[in-house]
């Protein structure tokens, strides 16, 4: 991203998002990030264990993160394996955190939880789910 770049690698078949700082690389496998939050210039990836920060925009990170990733709000990239409820205005992670959904992204939070349900879980799926 700016100065030090960051950048998604395929290991064996796990795809990590690779963190580059002055202090050295970070390796954070894909499906272990609960969620991107953004804090004006710094992003900071959430995982179940810690989180970590660097510098750099949604605009670049989306361009290397693919559809289990949904921008839920402004300030909130949700990873949608990670996700087990949409209630109106709020995302339940597994972890037991919640997390808020903007009035304005709500439709469209909505439609790609239930897109991602429908083609990552077999179970039958109803209009009225969510």
């Amino acid at each position: 991203m700016s100065g030090k770049k960051s950048f998604i690698q395929v290991n064996g078949g796990n795809e990590y998002l690779v963190l580059s700082k002055r202090q050295g690389m970070t390796r954070i496998k894909l499906d272990d990030i609960l969620y991107f939050e953004k804090e004006l210039r710094i992003i900071h990836v959430h995982t179940e264990d810690d989180i970590y920060s660097f510098y750099g925009s949604f605009k670049e990170l989306k361009n290397m993160i693919d559809e289990r990733f949904c921008r839920c709000h402004n300030s909130i990239i949700v990873n949608l394996n990670k996700t087990v409820h949409l209630r109106r205005y709020e995302i339940h992670l597994v972890n037991g955190e919640v997390l808020c959904v903007s009035q304005r992204r709500y439709s469209y939070t909505k439609k790609r939880f239930l897109k991602h349900l429908y083609e990552n879980f077999s179970c039958i799926m109803k209009d009225d789910i969510v």
